[in-house]
């Protein structure tokens, strides 16, 4: 049980905690430091509250926000290995830090996510999938707290799992730790360092952004659809279509959500003239 108490801030500016730069004021912020800390906000809150994780998916609206928004404290930041190839991680875990700790302890399993900059809680609500491999492949069962402030332990058979989505998504159910069945591996080290390698290589990370804004459709790329379209390059306000990978929108020049969402529109409109196909949002918007 965590000794410190309910944080309760005001007017906390969200674009310096979310990877693309961009966003309003919350103008309630808590930041909860044990599992009571949770359910005394919700019972203030009700159902209507936005949780943030690592903020690396993520498109804030420019204006302050009035949903509150709410977040883990470090102590939600762990990890503990329950047997051979059992670990426990805490929700707010960055990604980094998991990865380190496999590679100290030799277990493979986490390093197609190298260099993704998430927290465990958020790749497990959206169901992250990176060279291959969806992390719910390696999920055990997680310990979370529903909307209504109820807290359970739900095994992996009984969570719906889909291309970049969860059921735990669906039902806004708030991720206390997970646990995550491994393998030994030895050469781990330079399994990690290969992915890492390919990740920055391919991608985008000069400029703040959110990542692949778009899901992939059946059967394409989305970032191969954007680039034949031309779009690689394109500016709308701040925001620009990436030049190195085409499903990567940045932060060129202080952009503002509504260049985001402006050049997000354009990007759909362009790839349904030329190919005829909806391009789906993979990013998840706060409005006010």
């Amino acid at each position: 049980m965590s000794l410190r108490q309910l944080e309760v801030r005001q007017d906390i500016y969200l674009n310096k905690l979310t990877s693309f730069r961009i966003g309003g004021k919350a103008k309630l912020f808590f930041v909860v430091h044990s599992v009571d800390d949770i359910k005394l906000v919700l019972s203030k809150v009700s159902s209507k509250f936005y949780f943030l994780g690592g903020g690396s998916n993520l498109l804030v609206s420019d204006e302050d926000l009035s949903t509150p928004v709410i977040t883990l404290g470090k102590e939600f930041d762990y990890i503990k290995k329950l047997d051979e190839n059992i670990i426990e991680v805490g929700g707010a875990t960055p990604l980094s830090k998991v990865l380190n700790y496999t590679i100290k302890e030799k277990f493979c399993g986490f390093e197609n996510f190298s260099g993704v900059p998430a927290r465990i809680g958020g790749l497990l609500i959206m169901n992250a999938s990176s060279f291959g491999r969806s992390i719910s492949e390696i999920l055990e069962e997680v310990f979370v707290i529903d909307r209504c402030g109820n807290r359970g332990v739900i095994k992996k058979k009984d969570i719906s799992f889909g291309y970049r989505t969860s059921s735990l998504k669906e039902e806004r159910s708030i991720i206390i730790n997970a646990k995550f069945r491994l393998v030994k591996f030895d050469g781990i080290r330079e399994r990690v360092y290969f992915y890492l390698r390919k990740r920055f290589r391919e991608q985008d990370f000069d400029f703040p952004s959110a990542g692949c804004v778009f899901k992939n459709p059946k059967d394409f790329s989305a970032a191969y659809l954007i680039e034949q379209c031309g779009l690689k390059g394109f500016t709308y306000g701040g925001a620009q279509v990436s030049f190195k990978h085409a499903n990567f929108i940045v932060n060129r020049a202080n952009a503002k959500a509504k260049d985001v969402s402006g050049l997000i529109e354009i990007v759909k409109e362009k790839v349904y003239n030329k190919f005829g196909i909806v391009l789906e949002e993979e990013i998840e918007r706060w409005e006010i």
